[in-house]
């Protein structure tokens, strides 16, 4: 199955393409791609997994992260280290239009474009520097992270796509902002639900949702509440991320207001997870903005004593502390 040739890759500016390829994506039909996790590497060549592996149970060398929704997103996060307009001078869309991709071809492709990513460890095999075993379990993923850019829940046939990857036998971890609570509820509605589904949260109130998530309407923050109501519906086990920006959101402030909505809208787990100062966001915020892993577990052991949710696991590698619900 083909995406419809009037439209192909006229969603992404033929020099905006470029710049994604030089940056490692491997672009799927008109909105998709795929992009290697450094974790995945790590875990191939030094044996090193992902938090997610620790916390979770997914294999991080059989974990493939991508997006439905390359470069469209709703909001302009201070912290966010993808490419967003006015970066670099470029600029498009934020919306495609009513032409979308099929999921089946969606789902092919980026398993294709994941295995040839892979394929490349075949000559570290050979210098004995990667299992040739582990490689053949990777050319096979088993978990699909949709985040990685844009904002998935954009993509009007999420629903079905997970389907498709679940048909594949594969686990899928769903990452969203939460601005779109229709898309949300279409999921919570169907029988195709993620196997985990993350909200991200960096403002605990209206105001700093202005300042650190840069809504492209203010009516988002509203809409972030009903995703979060629609959220407590979901029998898949639920995450709220919060990703720690020093000096902007762990404050006592910040802390009693991410405290609240915890005890609000009861995730199953949260993670406190630090800002990392890489990529776009260096020229946003500063390298004092990294929280160091002290400070996350400052910010999680006062969300422990604020909501009663227990500090489950930690990995000091990623600086990021699980939270669970009792």
């Amino acid at each position: 199955m083909q995406p419809p040739q009037s439209i192909v890759n006229e969603r992404i500016p033929a020099e905006l393409k470029q710049v994604l390829k030089k940056q490692g994506y491997h672009i799927v039909g008109t909105h998709s791609a795929t992009k290697k996790c450094r974790w995945l590497h790590n875990s191939l060549v030094y044996n090193r997994p992902c938090y997610k592996e620790k916390f979770y149970g997914i294999s991080s060398h059989r974990c493939l992260q991508a997006s439905p929704a390359i470069l469209s997103c709703l909001t302009r996060c201070v912290h966010c280290w993808r490419l967003m307009p006015g970066d670099e001078g470029y600029s498009w869309s934020d919306t495609f239009g009513n032409i979308w991709d099929e999921p089946e071809f969606v789902a092919e492709g980026l398993i294709r474009e994941h295995k040839r990513i892979v394929c490349g460890y075949g000559a570290l095999v050979k210098e004995g520097r990667v299992e040739k075993k582990r490689l053949e379990e990777a050319l096979e993923p088993t978990n699909i992270a949709l985040s990685l850019s844009g904002e998935p829940t954009i993509y009007p046939h999420l629903a079905e796509l997970i389907q498709e990857f679940k048909k594949r036998g594969m686990t899928v971890f769903l990452v969203t902002s939460g601005v779109l609570p229709r898309a949300l509820k279409k999921i919570a509605d169907s029988e195709f639900k993620p196997t985990q589904l993350y909200i991200s949260l960096t403002g605990w109130d209206a105001e700093s949702y202005q300042t650190l998530n840069r809504p492209i309407d203010e009516k988002l923050w509203s809409a972030l509440q009903q995703s979060l109501e629609i959220m407590t519906t979901l029998t898949c086990p639920t995450v709220f991320r919060v990703t720690v920006i020093h000096g902007l959101n762990d404050g006592g402030e910040a802390v009693k207001g991410f405290s609240k909505m915890i005890a609000k809208y009861q995730p199953t787990y949260v993670e406190a997870k630090a800002y990392m100062h890489v990529g776009y966001s260096t020229k946003r915020l500063k390298r004092a903005n990294m929280p160091t892993y002290s400070q996350v577990k400052t910010l999680a052991e006062a969300l422990h004593k604020q909501t009663g949710y227990q500090i489950a696991n930690e990995e000091a590698d990623s600086r990021v502390i699980l939270l669970k619900k009792k």
